[in-house]
């Protein structure tokens, strides 16, 4: 599970993984990040946000318990492959930031594939 299910199984109280302790993919600040864009959960994330020596179980546990269950929209951070894109068609086509993010809009991912192939300048990476 990723730290963005995480957040999405304690807003929504699917289930309680007892075995938190032992999860190494259970990253505070990302779950905290992650469930700050909520307009309700702003106050209950500062809170915690305190304590940032708290181990994972009272952690987990602390959200779990204060949250109120509610299906909240995901919001995650989806910004790093299209601002690789947008530096490919920023390369590509000499363009600025607000006309590469129009351009990129239209493109199709075959073409950004094959935008990536034209500017593969070769050698090791």
């Amino acid at each position: 599970m990723n730290p963005f299910e995480y957040a999405n199984d304690l807003m929504v109280k699917e289930s309680y993984d007892v075995d938190i302790e032992q999860r190494k993919d259970y990253k505070e600040f990302l779950i905290n990040r992650s469930m700050s864009y909520q307009p309700d959960l702003i106050h209950i994330v500062n809170a915690i946000n305190r304590y940032p020596d708290v181990e994972k179980k009272l952690h987990y546990d602390f959200l779990h318990s204060i949250i109120p269950k509610k299906k909240r929209p995901r919001k995650f951070w989806v910004k790093g492959k299209k601002l690789e894109n947008i530096e490919l068609v920023k390369e590509f086509f000499k363009y600025s930031n607000s006309k590469a993010e129009t351009a990129l809009s239209v493109l199709t991912d075959g073409d950004i594939e094959y935008i990536k192939s034209k500017m593969n300048k070769g050698g090791m990476s």
